[in-house]
């Protein structure tokens, strides 16, 4: 004969132990996230701030220097770049003299 307790048992025994699988929400499973993108200049300011050089920031960037400079707001004044052109002419004019 049937035992209708024993039926209602098993099939509790065999809920409990059945592994539940929840389905995700929708909103979970489409959401993408938040995204942010940074200008050329705050990514000068971050990579700056990493330590990394000015010329391997305007590589990273595909910009010149100069831009970079910008971005930082570094200045070079005119007597600077005057002494720079000074210096590299005279190391141009000593290396044609030795040729």
């Amino acid at each position: 004969m049937y035992n209708t307790t024993q039926a209602t048992s098993a099939s509790a025994v065999q809920q409990a132990t059945t592994p539940t699988t929840s389905t995700p929400t929708p909103a979970a499973t489409t959401s993408k996230g938040d995204t942010v993108t940074l200008s050329a200049a705050a990514q000068a300011r971050v990579l700056h701030q990493s330590g990394q050089s000015i010329a391997s920031i305007a590589s990273a960037l595909g910009t010149d220097t100069k831009t970079v400079d910008s971005y930082l707001g570094i200045t070079v004044t005119a007597a600077v770049n005057q002494a720079l052109q000074a210096a590299e002419s005279q190391a141009t004019s000593k290396a044609t003299a030795k040729v």
